[in-house]
């Protein structure tokens, strides 16, 4: 079974996984401008979050910027909908500057 892998590209995409398919979501990010992609909040009977990284390229200066990585795991049929806002966590929702969702739709 090979893994799904998503970017800002595929933002309102419906995607579909077998149970058990592994999702890796990237997005570009720069946190030390404060702007952060938000945790989503989804059925994790359905889809599990497994890993929430920040990846810096190798040949970043300081303060640069680079991706923000989110693996999730299949794990039981249904339908689940993935929001992310890119905002400052301290400040709420009106400092979103970006937003991405996907619906997953899980099968056996």
């Amino acid at each position: 079974m090979s893994e799904v892998n998503l970017t800002q590209v595929d933002n309102g995409k419906v995607i579909t996984l077998k149970r058990g398919q592994i999702l890796t979501l990237r997005l570009d990010e720069n946190p030390t401008t404060g702007y952060r992609w938000s945790n989503p909040t989804f059925n994790a009977q359905v889809l599990q979050l497994n890993s929430d990284n920040f990846n810096l390229p190798s040949n970043s200066a300081i303060g640069g910027g680079g991706q923000r990585v989110f693996t999730f795991q299949a794990n039981n049929s249904g339908q689940v909908r993935l929001q992310f806002k890119k905002l400052r966590e301290w400040v709420g929702d009106s400092s979103t500057i970006e937003q991405f969702e996907v619906t997953i739709q899980v099968t056996e």
